[in-house]
């Protein structure tokens, strides 16, 4: 009996010391985060809040972001904005001053992040590029670092949003419909930590980074235009906008027969977030504004179709969403008449 008893207290012993070793789950046995605040870029009147800009969360050149810490009782809640620009451009504090300010009168932190972009060149380095999963990655690396500086920055890492606009608010989706992207045996402690969060806003977004899937979607839009276009495949629509290589690129393939591939189909696969989407995801706030002929790619790429497929999958697999659609031929206007911001909130106060 006292064998069995010596065993016990050396097995709790042991334990003990292996998660003093490997685990980060003590906010005690983590570094702090050290912040050097500066002038907030926007008007914070009436608010206080530290600001913090160009905090490093990884070692690619664009792995900053910028945050702003209310000054409130007990741990915040957090929302973190990724910026759009195809992948291409764009940048961290195009994040909108009033939704700034109402997260902050709201106690909650506000993040806003940069990522690697991809660099539109020739269709033979797509592949070594990686494609748009490499700037994916970077965004779920962001949401991870700043979980793991939860005890550093008083946030509550169990009540996080995301959200952003065009490529920012794919990329929300994108982390919002993932399964958990955390690495528990990872030597990088902030790879440990868990990329779910609580609620997602997706503006002028696209459906899916599968854009093989965008001909269905966007067939009542393209159909009419199959002349001029000469076709509705997305290679076809590519090559009337004269962008084959972004294409390429976006799905980090060589040429298009490699899209047609097993190899890309699977890689397609982990950037759908229509097919990722399920009931136990993040709700899902989505709001597409009126595109224009004149403006071709645009079309293509915030179309209302698109946030109309985003509504659709979500009543389809029974997760809470709410959607508009500005657009005279397909208006959508969510009952609630909920902004952005009042979602959000809701879902992580």
């Amino acid at each position: 009996m006292l064998k069995i008893k010596y065993l016990m207290v050396l097995f709790a012993l042991l334990s003990l010391g292996a998660c003093s070793d490997g685990s980060d789950s003590n906010p005690e046995r983590r570094p702090q985060l050290l912040l050097e605040f500066s002038p907030a870029p926007i008007d914070l009147s009436g608010i206080a809040a530290n600001y913090a800009e160009d905090v490093r969360y990884g070692p690619a050149e664009r792995n900053l972001l910028d945050i702003y810490l209310p000054d409130c009782d007990g741990p915040t809640p957090l929302a973190i904005w990724i910026h759009g620009g195809g992948f291409t451009g764009g940048d961290k504090r195009s994040a909108r001053d009033e939704y700034i300010r109402d997260f902050l009168q709201a106690c909650v932190a506000h993040a806003s992040i940069n990522y690697t972009l991809l660099t539109i060149s020739d269709p033979a380095a797509a592949v070594e590029q990686g494609g748009v999963l490499t700037s994916l990655r970077d965004t779920a690396r962001a949401l991870q670092f700043l979980r793991y500086h939860f005890d550093s920055l008083n946030i509550d890492p169990q009540h996080v949003a995301l959200y952003g606009g065009s490529a920012g608010a794919g990329a929300s989706l994108w982390l919002g419909t993932h399964d958990d992207m955390a690495d528990p045996d990872n030597a990088d402690p902030v790879l440990r930590e868990s990329t779910r969060v609580s609620a997602v806003a997706a503006l002028a977004t696209q459906a899916t980074y599968d854009l093989l899937l965008w001909e269905g979607i966007l067939l009542p839009i393209t159909q009419p235009l199959e002349s001029f276009l000469g076709g509705t495949d997305v290679p076809s629509i590519a090559a009337a906008l004269g962008v084959t290589n972004y294409l390429l690129t976006f799905l980090g393939a060589g040429s298009i027969d490699e899209i047609y591939g097993a190899e890309n189909a699977a890689y397609r696969a982990n950037v759908d977030m229509l097919g990722l989407m399920d009931a136990g995801d993040a709700p899902i706030f989505v709001n597409n504004f009126e595109t224009s002929l004149e403006d071709p790619l645009d079309m293509f790429l915030h179309h209302g179709l698109h946030a109309i497929e985003v509504k659709n999958r979500a009543d389809e697999v029974g997760l809470h969403s709410v959607a508009y659609v500005d657009d005279d031929e397909y208006p959508v206007a969510d009952p609630s008449g909920e902004d952005v911001t009042s979602f959000l909130i809701r879902h992580i106060r």
